[in-house]
């Protein structure tokens, strides 16, 4: 989704049905301290590599590493 030329992620609240945006995180570097937002988890993590749609986060407990989709993303 893009709003007002900048790509967002839209959210809903299926219980209040509050709606919401945020913009997806465009200038991500390696080392940034970010959090994932997966279906199951919400994980936290180090960039280790980026790409055009997705980044590779290494995991806070160090053990993996992760590819996420970019829009999945939070900079902490």
């Amino acid at each position: 989704m893009t709003v007002e030329g900048r790509d967002v992620v839209g959210y809903l609240c299926e219980q209040c049905t509050h709606v919401w945006n945020r913009p997806v995180e465009g200038d991500l570097e390696v080392h940034d301290v970010v959090r994932v937002d997966l279906p199951g988890a919400t994980l936290y993590g180090t960039v280790r590599q980026v790409e055009e749609d997705r980044v590779r986060v290494r995991v806070q407990d160090g053990q993996r590493l992760l590819w996420a989709e970019r829009w999945r993303l939070i900079l902490h």
